[in-house]
């Protein structure tokens, strides 16, 4: 006589982005959600605020907070504009390419260093000129690839491309509307180029001079010499793409690569070096056609803080982003599930906006959006942002097959308005029908039924659930089943699914749909075996 023996199994509805070298392993994933106090929780939409150019054409490449000036300066193709407080744009001039990121920093001389990787310029924000410069070392034109502001001076590395790339600059004013050169400085560590210098955060005198195989700290000394290298401690990484350095009030970080080994993710604070890439995520960077093509922002809010890294050309359409808090990676993506278009972010009259990779616009960014509205009216509702988790896999020890009876999990309800929006009836493309094709297959309560690619993501959709499974090993997911949300007022916190069959493995997929935040807590299947 046999036994029927039923356990309750957790389920982690709250997690990351653990990417298993196979999805046999794992296919544990996150997007557009993270973990706050061990709930998840919606990370940040985003509301458009400005276009810069009518019908917000053009590649947005800059976006630049000068705090003693009090505005922004937006570079959106070869065009370079300043926006006060109202955000109003206003031109001042032209640059020599056309695409690509720029990178800017100020003095204390109302000078604003503006480089594109071909060319530097100064804007005199008194006088309301940009200049381009002419800078050379020994009558050889220097090709300016990143500008950084540091004790006076504006510190430029080299493009790869040009002759002594390994040379690295110290500039200081010369005239209201030009630079001079300094000092000349070299890596020394590895021959290398010197694709980028960047303060190091909390160290006063120390930068950290950054090529394409090394990084290297050096001090400034004063005197004819400047800067000296820090002869007891550098980073035998270098940097793949300058776009991708970003640095907070404590650290640096980028992605990073040297001679010998591919892509991984560092931070440095000066004195040590982190990966904060694990395994699989290196292993992900590794499969990546151009990890060149890539960008970074830091980005805080309510209280985490995030190194969101977006690698932007078509073959990869990839955006992590890493929460410091949890020391956890994370999917981002757009409303198409493609890459998120967040380029440069600043914090702005008590406001963080970023200038947009997609479009010459600025926009918004925080959790108080539940969409993504490229509409500069507020009132407009927005694009409904893709929340999805892919769970851990269910697994008996010895692989013995066991029955789903049920599955369920914690989940805010009934606190939002959304009822109060126009939601007419479901759109849905992908439903099940019957082998005559009369009817749609719906559940025992009603809801419709769809095959593995369909969706319900018609804005005008009532906010619910959608669960799909897969019990091959992730090969492949099933139909997907929905559980519409409760309306305002009704506080029921769970949702259920009932038998899912029999399996040896067994992996969960939940896709949050609607206009409102989503608080989810870890579940549990009940299983027999």
């Amino acid at each position: 006589m046999s036994l029927t023996k039923i356990q309750q199994v957790p389920v982690n509805v709250v997690g990351s982005s653990t990417f298993g070298r196979y999805p046999k392993i794992s296919l544990e994933k996150t997007y557009n959600m993270f973990i706050s106090d061990e709930w998840l929780i919606n990370y940040a939409g985003f509301q458009k605020i400005v276009d810069i150019l009518p019908g917000g054409t053009g590649e947005g490449r800059a976006l630049y907070n000068s705090i003693r000036g009090g505005f922004l300066i937006a570079v959106v193709s070869s065009s370079v504009y300043k926006l006060g407080n109202n955000l109003l744009p206003e031109f001042i001039g032209n640059i020599n390419t056309m695409t690509g990121e720029v990178i800017i920093d100020e003095n204390l001389s109302n000078q604003i260093c503006i480089v594109d990787g071909e060319s530097a310029y100064i804007y005199n924000y008194v006088n309301n000129i940009l200049t381009e410069q002419t800078i050379t070392f020994l009558g050889n034109p220097i090709i300016p690839n990143y500008v950084c502001y540091h004790n006076t001076f504006f510190l430029i590395a080299s493009s790869p491309v040009s002759d002594n790339s390994q040379n690295w600059y110290a500039f200081e004013r010369d005239t209201d509307n030009t630079i001079k050169l300094n000092t000349q400085l070299s890596l020394q560590t590895k021959p290398d180029s010197a694709i980028a210098v960047k303060r190091l955060p909390g160290r006063g005198n120390h930068v950290l001079v950054i090529g394409t195989t090394v990084c290297e700290v050096w001090s400034q000394v004063g005197g004819e010499e400047n800067y000296r290298r820090v002869q007891s401690f550098n980073i035998d990484n270098g940097c793949i793409s300058i776009s991708t350095i970003a640095a907070s009030d404590e650290f640096i970080c980028w992605l990073a690569k040297n001679e010998n080994n591919s892509a991984s993710i560092l931070m440095t604070n000066g004195s040590s070096v982190e990966r904060i890439s694990s395994d699989g995520i290196d292993y992900l960077l590794s499969t990546l056609k151009h990890p060149e093509q890539s960008t970074a922002i830091f980005f805080r809010q309510d209280g985490h803080f995030f190194y969101q890294l977006t690698f932007f050309n078509p073959a990869d359409n990839l955006t992590l982003f890493y929460d410091f808090n949890t020391k956890r990676f994370f999917h981002a993506s757009d409303e198409n599930l493609n890459f998120h278009p967040a380029r440069q972010l600043v914090f702005f009259n008590d406001t963080t906006y970023f200038i947009s990779l997609d479009d010459a616009s600025i926009y918004n960014m925080s959790t108080e959006f539940v969409t993504y509205n490229y509409n500069l009216s507020p009132t407009t509702i927005g694009e409904m942002i893709p929340r999805i988790r892919i769970c851990k896999a269910i697994r008996e020890e010895n692989s013995a097959r066991f029955r789903i009876r049920m599955f369920t999990f914690w989940i805010e309800q009934g606190v939002n308005n959304y009822y109060l929006m126009p939601y007419p009836a479901h759109v849905c493309d992908g439903l099940l029908i019957t082998q005559t094709g009369s009817h749609h297959i719906v559940t025992q309560k009603g809801d419709l039924i769809l095959s593995q690619s369909g969706s319900c993501n018609s804005i005008f959709d009532i906010p619910r659930v959608d669960l799909s499974f897969s019990k091959n090993g992730n090969e492949s997911f099933s139909n997907i089943v929905g559980n519409n949300l409760n309306p305002q007022g009704r506080y029921i916190n769970q949702i259920r699914w009932w038998n899912f069959g029999q399996a040896n493995e067994l992996t969960i997929q939940l896709r949050f749909w609607g206009f409102q935040r989503f608080v989810a807590k870890d579940g549990v299947a009940e299983v027999i075996s």
